[in-house]
């Protein structure tokens, strides 16, 4: 209406100049108007569900059985970096058995795949169909695909074979090349893996190149850059034959047994990496009847017996295993506060070895029943916490409960939650909060 009413203005002022400067015609010829239409764009609506009703990716899934997420970005995960986690949440309540008879669970009804940044941001990249059940064994940062098995987490096989996930479709396919019986044992920098059967063989995987042992090596810990691996024997094996450890190069792929590198007979575990990539062992000599502790230097090319330090806990006081490499003069692992702890076999939290001495972490979640480290990077510890022990059982917790994973900035003394507990659904209510087994969050892994 606007427009039109600006042409017949026009007209006027044209009319009114024409008059000025002569006679108009007082009987024009009409002249046929034209009619010009024009076709609009309809608005076309933006599809974020499947013919499932699931989120597309990239899309966030609305549900009160999940944490607040974010769209993620289409370079999100090629700009992640160390530190960095891929996260699946399947909320479910498994049924429970009793005298009386069963009482039923809630299935799921929602899995999605979330990618974390070491701040807590979470981003979803996939909603996933919650009859299949996945969980996530490895990924490395900038990588569109993770290594996967279909695992129900309340009944796992331990036989599933390990998958292929595209982070950016959801399709799975099979593993090429390995083997699917094999495991991911380690997950190094650089898309490097280690896998392994636990029974017959295993191989380290780096870009372009398999390294296949044909004795089942199992893996243990990482150097502090990655660049090396302890792995231990999965078979008992005579300490005339093995030391039950070796160091694996991560770079080359060669593995070198522990007994190689000393005369006597040793049976060792690994007991500590340094910053400078070396190995601290414990070993136990039987001919002696004692333990000794030994170096291991860079690329196992030399061992040395520390005969100053110990890697035994003492009998009383408080210790940590010192599992995960933190920082110059940092560990971090299994806390205990004193021997008859140790002994009692109390529920795990962790803590830190550091200034020669041993302190607690406390994970700032109420109901946090225990505690265990799943990672160290860059100055980090990435810390997984059970919630328990339940109402309705009393002293125990649930073998199969709900867990949060946090980051702790040990610089800073900062937490971080990464993996929170569903708000709401049946995985918080009264059946779960009875000790019922349930599940929100069902796996989670570090970019390392």
């Amino acid at each position: 209406m606007r427009r039109r009413a600006g042409l017949v203005a026009l007209a006027a002022v044209a009319c009114v100049a024409l008059a000025a400067c002569g006679t108009l015609d007082r009987d024009p010829t009409p002249t046929p108007s034209a009619s010009v239409s024009y076709d609009l764009p309809s608005p076309v609506p933006t599809v974020t569900v499947d013919a499932s009703g699931r989120a597309l990716p990239g899309y966030v899934t609305e549900s009160a059985e999940l944490p607040p997420a974010q769209q993620a970005p289409q370079t999100l995960i090629a700009q992640s970096s160390a530190g960095w986690s891929l996260a699946t949440y399947r909320p479910a309540v498994a049924p429970v058995v009793t005298v009386s008879g069963v009482t039923p669970g809630y299935d799921a009804t929602v899995q999605v795949v979330y990618l974390i940044s070491p701040e807590g941001q979470r981003f979803q990249l996939l909603e996933l169909d919650p009859a299949v059940p996945i969980l996530i064994s490895s990924w490395t940062a900038g990588e569109t695909v993770a290594y996967v098995t279909q695992c129900d987490p309340f009944d796992c096989d331990p036989t599933a074979p390990t998958q292929v996930l595209d982070l950016t479709t959801g399709a799975l396919s099979p593993l090429a090349d390995i083997g699917d019986d094999m495991r991911v044992g380690a997950t190094l920098p650089g898309s490097v893996r280690f896998w392994q059967d636990g029974a017959t063989k295993s191989t380290l995987e780096t870009p372009g190149r398999l390294s296949t042992y044909p004795t089942s090596w199992v893996a243990v810990s990482a150097s502090p850059d990655g660049a090396y691996l302890a792995v231990e024997s999965a078979h008992k094996d005579s300490p005339l034959i093995s030391a039950g450890l070796a160091v694996v190069d991560a770079t080359t792929g060669q593995l070198t047994d522990i007994a190689l590198l000393w005369p006597e007979p040793l049976a060792c575990t690994a007991f500590r990496w340094r910053a400078d990539n070396t190995l601290d062992v414990s070993c136990y000599d039987a001919a002696k009847a004692t333990f000794r502790l030994f170096a291991v230097g860079p690329g196992a090319e030399q061992m040395v017996e520390n005969k100053s330090a110990t890697a035994t806990p003492p009998a009383d006081g408080p210790w940590v295993e010192p599992d995960f490499f933190v920082a110059e003069d940092a560990w971090a692992g299994p806390y205990t506060a004193d021997g008859p702890g140790r002994l009692a076999g109390t529920p795990p939290t962790v803590g830190l070895a550091r200034n020669a001495g041993f302190e607690p972490l406390t994970v700032p979640d109420a109901g946090a029943g225990s505690a265990s480290i799943v990672a160290s990077v860059n100055g980090s510890v990435y810390v997984e916490t059970e919630q328990g022990p339940f109402a309705g059982a009393p002293g125990e917790a649930n073998q199969i409960g709900l867990e949060t994973v946090w980051r702790y900035d040990v610089a800073a003394d900062r937490w971080y939650e990464l993996a929170p507990l569903p708000p709401g659904g049946p995985a918080r209510g009264l059946l779960a909060s009875q000790g019922a087994p349930a599940s929100g969050m069902t796996s989670l892994v570090v970019a390392p």
